[in-house]
């Protein structure tokens, strides 16, 4: 259900269901509807593909959690366990672990293994199944931490989960609440993550990647109102995860 209510509301197919009802309209010898539906349609992609308000969204969800800095990791406790969230991969066997896994995925790792080489003694809790994938997102994260370097004695993993709630609770189940523990998701995806495992009684250090805001360049949007895929996929991303937010807080499965 939450995953049919969040395609419904996904920025490009409220924008296909806008032009279908215009084009449906037009037929039937309903112009004048047909043209408020297209108008409608019109300003939605100008508000989806421009960066004004798709960045704002993103914005409001990001940086809530500033990056784990050096000094503050070298302050954690050496006991501490760093679970790295499920971010998409391939099942392609053609392709060697690293290549199967998504961009998302890939700088979740990296941003895990930095954090676990500056802890001693921690461990990196690699996470999440996905449903119609033939390999368990957990088992590539594993391969391509072993190609990276990382000891396999300092590794566990959780292929039970298929989504984020699951994740907290399997770890939970699994571990405890023993061990500091430090969660490693995108930026934009944290805010939820934190609610979640709260809500189940775990008090998670917040290690935010993947940031799709970046500040550092200081480059001028000159260009702000011209529409582009990023806006589109910082609106989707934005979309998903306050979707995500409230189904979790009305207490959602």
């Amino acid at each position: 259900m939450r995953e049919l209510l969040s395609l419904i509301i996904m920025p490009v197919p409220v924008l296909y269901f806008l032009l279908i009802a215009a084009f449906i309209f037009f037929m039937s010898d309903r112009k004048k509807t047909g043209k408020i539906f297209l108008i409608i349609a019109g300003i939605w992609f100008l508000i989806i593909s421009t960066r004004p308000i798709p960045k704002t969204l993103v914005r409001s969800l990001e940086n809530r959690y500033p990056q784990l800095t050096d000094e503050s990791i070298k302050d954690l406790h050496d006991s501490c366990d760093i679970i790295i969230l499920g971010g998409g991969h391939s099942d392609d066997k053609d392709l060697s672990p690293n290549n199967q896994l998504s961009t998302t995925s890939i700088g979740r790792l990296t941003e895990g293994i930095r954090i676990q080489r500056m802890i001693p003694g921690s461990r990196l809790i690699l996470s999440v199944y996905i449903k119609g994938l033939g390999i368990p997102q957990a088992l590539v994260l594993y391969k391509t931490a072993l190609l990276l370097g990382v000891d396999s004695v300092s590794m566990k993993m959780q292929i039970s989960p298929s989504n984020t709630r699951m994740e907290a609770e399997e770890y939970l189940k699994n571990f405890g609440t023993g061990n500091n523990l430090i969660v490693v998701t995108s930026d934009i995806h944290m805010p939820r993550v934190m609610m979640l495992f709260r809500k189940i009684g775990l008090k998670p250090i917040a290690a935010p990647a993947n940031p799709m805001l970046r500040y550092g360049s200081h480059q001028k949007y000159r260009w702000r109102w011209v529409p582009s895929s990023e806006n589109i996929e910082m609106m989707e991303a934005a979309i998903h995860e306050y979707a995500g937010i409230i189904w979790a807080w009305i207490g959602g499965k």
